[in-house]
């Protein structure tokens, strides 16, 4: 058993100015998985998209426990591109729809974070927040070969633009790397909802002051996305690593006459 153990907080929210939530979240301590995705068409079907990112992602990591993560986590994508796909073509009405998609696999003492799209994954650490994904879009190509600044991406009306999203070619490979994973770590997954009105500064500062509250600091995030305009769907999954307590690691003593001494002794 991992000497680790997780107490995961999610929200969704619809944001201030939409009328109908088209993000999705999974979050699951015990089987150790946390994504979320936004949804995205040209009519209708982001809500669907999202939906089947999640739980497909879900499913299939589910069955393929048995492979290597990274094995496990290709294929887990591959079936949600794959189910996004197969339903736009089978309903007329959804095609287009696409969806970003970001997870953090938990396994033992290693994680395996994951992604498509501008959904984002960050973890804090005494040192500070560091964002675990880069974003599959338009304005951060352009940041990255310098051709824009962080304030002109901020503002961009080209910052919905994603470059890579499930459901918009028959193949997606996701971004992936293993991390090692500490006592004390804060993970977060959220939307574009979230990281579009809140800078990386004000997400830490948030993390490092309510991370011993993860029902706290994932409602006071999607507060913060809100108080700033709430231009769109906000999702978020906190996640905190706690060292597990010894007695859940312990087996539990025989019953009878040897259990009632043992207990006796420890009391």
């Amino acid at each position: 058993m991992s000497r680790l153990a997780l107490e995961i907080a999610a929200r969704s929210d619809l944001g201030r100015v939409r009328t109908f939530n088209e993000d999705s979240f999974v979050a699951d301590a015990e089987r150790g998985v946390a994504a979320v995705a936004d949804g995205m068409a040209e009519q209708h079907g982001a809500d669907v998209a999202a939906r089947l990112a999640t739980t497909t992602l879900l499913q299939s990591l589910l069955a393929g426990q048995n492979l290597a993560p990274r094995a496990a986590t290709h294929a887990a994508f591959a079936s949600a591109n794959r189910a996004i796909i197969e339903r736009a073509r089978a309903e007329p009405a959804l095609r287009g729809m696409g969806a970003t998609l970001a997870l953090a696999w938990f396994r033992g003492d290693r994680v395996a974070i994951a992604h498509v799209g501008d959904s984002r994954v960050y973890r804090w650490r005494a040192a500070g927040l560091e964002r675990l994904t880069t974003d599959h879009s338009f304005v951060q190509s352009q940041l990255a070969a310098g051709n824009m600044t962080s304030h002109e991406a901020r503002v961009s009306r080209s910052r919905q633009i994603v470059t890579r999203a499930l459901g918009a070619d028959e193949q997606v490979a996701p971004d992936l790397a293993e991390h090692e994973v500490l006592a004390g770590d804060v993970y977060l997954l959220c939307t574009d909802g979230l990281h579009d009105l809140v800078d990386d500064a004000d997400i830490g500062a948030a993390l490092e002051v309510l991370a011993p509250n993860v029902e706290l600091a994932a409602n006071t995030l999607v507060t913060m996305a809100n108080d700033r305009g709430g231009r769109d769907n906000v999702s978020v999954v906190v996640i905190r690593v706690d060292r597990r307590r010894a007695e859940e690691r312990a087996p539990q003593p025989p019953p009878g006459l040897l259990g009632w001494l043992r207990a006796k002794m420890r009391a």
